[in-house]
C-alpha cells in the first residue's frame, strides 16, 4: 500500500502531517432524527426546531448533537461550542450546576469522564462525556512516527508493531495511535499479507475501528484514512465530504454523482484532474488505488480500459470492490450504447438497496 508501493517517501524528511495541503469540504451537520444534512449548525438547529420539535433535552457539540453514546473528546471546547436545549436544569456527575456554569466547567475539562443529565419538566436526556484531549505535539509526534515507518517502504506486522513502540510516549493521544494501526492491520489483512495473523475477513472490523477511533481527531491524516475506509464501504457522500479536493474525493464524487443519477463533471474531470496527496499516497491500498485512477477518467474513455476491468473482477477482490467496478463497467458499456454488457452489470447489483434505483434506470434505459 501507498508508500510501502511506491517509495516515494525517500525524498522527503519526517515534518508530521498536521499541516498539510488540505481542503476539505465545508462541514455538514446532520440531523439525528431523519439524516437531513445541514451546511450550517445555525440550520440544523432551525431544522430540528421546525421538524422535530424537542421533548427531550439536547446537547450540541460543536454544532453536532449527542445522542445515547458516550462522547469522546479530543479537541478543547470553547463555551460557544457547548450549545444547551430544552433544558432548564444540569446535573454534572451528580452535583446539580447551573447552564452558564456548566457550559463554563466543560470548556475547562481536559481528562475526565463525566456524566452529565439534562432535565425540563421531569423529562431528562443523559449523556456520558469521554474527555481526552490530545495535545498538538502529541498528534504531531505521532505523524512524524508515521512518516518515519513509512520510510522503511515496508509494511508489515513488524512495522507496525514498531510505529506503536515508537508512539507510546505519546500519552494525550492513543486513540489517534490505535485509529491508524487498525487501518494498517486491516490493509494487512485485506491484501493476505503473509505475517497477518488475522483472517481475510476481519479487514472489516478493522476498518470500522479505525474509522471510529480517527472520527475524533481533525487531522488531515485522521480524514484521508476515513475517506478511504468511507470510499470502501461504498459510502460515496461520505467519502467525498471528507477528502476534499484529493483524488479519492473526485472518484467519491463521481460514484455518488451516478447514483443522484446526475452525470459527473468529465469536464472538470479530463482537463484538471485532481492529484492524489502525499497523505493519500502514503495510506493507500492497491485495489483502492486502481479503481480511483478508472473513477477518475472521464467515462467516455474508459472503453479502453474495459478489458483491464474485466481482468480486474475476475481477481480475489473484496465485495465492496466488487461493486465498484460492476458499476465502473455498467457506465462504460452504456456509454458505448453496448445496452446487453450494460444491463448484465446492472442487474448484478439491482438487489443491493444503496444501488437499486441506479440500477433501475441503466436496464430501462436498454429494455
Amino acid at each position: 500500500m501507498g508508500f510501502w508501493h511506491t517509495g516515494y517517501i525517500e525524498f522527503h524528511e519526517p515534518s508530521g502531517l498536521g499541516d498539510s495541503p488540505y481542503e476539505p469540504t465545508p462541514p455538514q451537520y446532520i440531523c439525528t432524527q431523519c439524516g437531513q444534512t445541514c451546511s450550517t449548525d445555525d440550520g440544523l438547529r432551525k431544522h430540528r426546531f421546525e421538524s422535530h420539535p424537542l421533548d427531550k433535552p439536547a446537547l450540541f457539540l460543536k454544532g453536532r448533537e449527542l445522542g445515547s453514546h458516550p462522547a469522546r473528546i479530543t479537541c478543547a471546547l470553547k463555551e460557544e461550542d457547548i450549545y444547551l436545549d430544552n433544558c432548564d436544569r444540569a446535573i454534572l456527575n451528580g452535583e446539580e450546576i447551573s447552564l452558564p456554569a456548566l457550559r463554563e466547567k466543560l470548556a475547562q475539562m481536559s481528562s475526565d469522564v463525566c456524566r452529565l443529565s439534562l432535565s425540563r419538566r421531569e423529562i431528562t436526556s443523559v449523556f456520558t462525556l469521554d474527555f481526552r484531549l490530545a495535545t498538538k505535539d502529541d498528534l504531531y509526534g505521532i505523524e512524524v512516527e508515521f512518516q518515519r515507518t513509512a520510510r522503511g517502504k515496508r509494511l508489515d506486522v513488524f512495522a507496525v508493531e514498531s510505529f506503536i513502540d515508537a508512539t507510546s510516549r505519546f500519552k494525550s493521544a492513543p486513540g489517534y495511535c490505535d485509529g491508524i494501526c487498525a487501518y494498517l492491520y486491516g490493509v494487512l489483512a485485506k491484501e493476505r499479507s503473509p505475517d497477518s495473523s488475522l483472517p481475510y475477513e476481519a479487514y472489516e472490523g478493522k476498518y470500522a475501528n479505525a474509522a471510529e477511533a480517527l472520527a475524533d481527531y481533525d487531522r488531515p491524516l485522521a480524514r484521508t484514512i476515513g475517506c478511504l475506509i468511507e470510499f470502501h464501504f461504498n459510502h460515496f457522500d461520505s467519502a467525498a465530504r471528507l477528502a476534499g479536493n484529493t483524488r479519492i474525493g473526485q472518484a467519491a464524487s463521481v460514484y455518488q454523482a451516478w447514483l443522484d443519477g446526475r452525470m459527473p463533471d468529465e469536464m472538470r474531470l479530463s482537463v484538471s484532474p485532481n492529484p492524489s496527496s502525499e497523505i493519500e499516497n502514503m495510506v493507500t491500498d492497491w485495489e483502492t488505488e486502481q479503481i480511483a485512477r478508472w473513477a477518475g477518467r472521464p467515462v467516455t474513455e474508459l472503453s479502453r480500459c474495459s478489458e483491464d476491468l474485466e481482468a480486474f473482477l475476475k481477481r480475489d477482490i473484496p465485495q465492496y470492490d466488487r461493486v465498484k467496478v460492476q458499476m465502473l463497467l455498467a457506465e462504460t458499456y452504456a456509454s458505448n450504447n453496448d445496452g446487453v454488457q450494460a444491463i448484465e452489470y446492472a442487474k448484478a447489483l439491482r438487489n443491493l438497496p444503496a444501488l437499486e434505483r441506479w440500477a433501475e434506470v441503466k436496464i430501462r434505459a436498454f429494455s
